[in-house]
């Protein structure tokens, strides 16, 4: 091999060399890559055709335990007199100022879905054997979601809990209808946001929950799930046994905006479904 060959060699291996060099250099200094941002808005679910409560487990796998859980919300309740000697304590505040929202997802605590919420100041409580479970909404279901004896209430509403732990605890209150209006779903019905999307706040209102309690506060108490996706179960369940009247004309007005939003119920399995009389704390 001559010399000029040589040369023309050992200048290809110089270049090769200096090219790898530069390379690493610029991945050493270059910006690192950040994946793509995935949104944290749950998959679109409703109440009927193909995105309806018998479709649900298929829209997304976090979805899966609306169709193979054992302990899933809600459920026929059988009217019974057995108690436990649970002690349940309720301790629920005037509210002077609340958010309420109409709207098909709710990220905060829990995916609602098609409803009307109302989302309160810290203050009210619900207390389970010790453990306290602080109020964070409440929403509502025409008709309801629970039945007794195999029929549905015109409405029903969820007072949604939570722990320190992150637990949760979902009081429900039954509605019928009667002759008189109540004062307090009467300060509800007249802030309802007027389309899905619209949220309004509502200052210096003095919404007195306990005025939409049943008056004899007795509780059926059972371990179930969140009603809509993703159907998360351990949730403590307490369906207040006796309902509240309120007028005709409020139940449709709530009808009116979220239509049928009730999930069929659910096999009971191997629970058992109790009843105890529950301690209502008064401010």
């Amino acid at each position: 091999m001559n010399n000029t060959i040589r040369l023309g060699l050992m200048l290809i291996v110089l270049f090769h060399a200096a090219c790898q060099q530069k390379a690493q250099e610029q991945n050493q200094t270059a910006a690192p890559v950040t994946p793509e941002k995935v949104s944290a808005r749950p998959t679109h679910w409703g109440y009927e055709g193909n995105i309806g409560p018998a479709n649900w487990a298929t829209l997304d796998p976090v979805y899966a335990v609306c169709a193979n859980g054992m302990h899933q919300s809600p459920v026929n309740i059988t009217k019974i007199e057995a108690g436990t000697g649970v002690s349940f304590k309720l301790d629920y505040n005037t509210i002077p100022a609340f958010k309420i929202q109409h709207t098909e997802h709710m990220e905060e605590i829990i995916d609602n879905g098609h409803t009307i919420q109302v989302s309160v100041e810290e203050g009210s409580s619900i207390t389970v054997e010790g453990k306290a479970y602080v109020l964070k909404q409440f929403h509502f279901h025409t008709p309801s979601e629970h039945t007794i004896d195999g029929k549905h209430m015109p409405m029903e509403m969820h007072m949604v809990h939570q722990s320190d732990d992150k637990s949760l605890a979902v009081v429900s209150v039954m509605f019928t209808i009667g002759d008189v209006a109540n004062e307090n779903i009467a300060i509800i019905v007249a802030n309802l946001p007027d389309a899905k999307g619209d949220t309004k706040h509502v200052a210096d209102a003095g919404l007195n929950i306990n005025g939409a309690l049943p008056a004899n506060s007795f509780a059926y108490h059972y371990i179930g799930s969140l009603t809509t996706p993703p159907c998360s179960e351990n949730v403590q369940w307490f369906v207040l046994r006796d309902p509240v009247p309120v007028s005709a004309d409020q139940i449709e007005a709530f009808h009116a905006r979220i239509g049928n939003n009730n999930r069929p119920v659910q096999g009971l399995n191997d629970r058992s479904v109790m009843l105890d009389q529950v301690s209502v704390e008064v401010d």
